[in-house]
């Protein structure tokens, strides 16, 4: 089961999700390039990245960092 925590617009028919999933057992959270297929429907990409719970907080620390270093 996939929970959609949140998505933004990335544009030419993608968007970016993230995602709190189960993968062999154990709750995954992944950051995903999603696209509109020919069928209407949204599917994942292979461009993403995909981490245990217990780094969620070091992506957080990398995004404010990077967020800091663009503005």
């Amino acid at each position: 089961m996939e929970e959609v925590a949140y998505e933004f617009d990335k544009g030419n028919e993608e968007v970016v999700r993230a995602t709190v999933s189960e993968f062999a057992g154990k709750r995954r959270a992944d950051l995903r390039i999603y696209f509109k297929g020919n069928d209407g429907d949204w599917h994942p990409s292979k461009r993403g990245v995909s981490l245990t719970i217990d780094m969620v907080e070091e992506l957080q620390a990398a995004v404010t960092k990077l967020a800091e270093a663009v503005n």
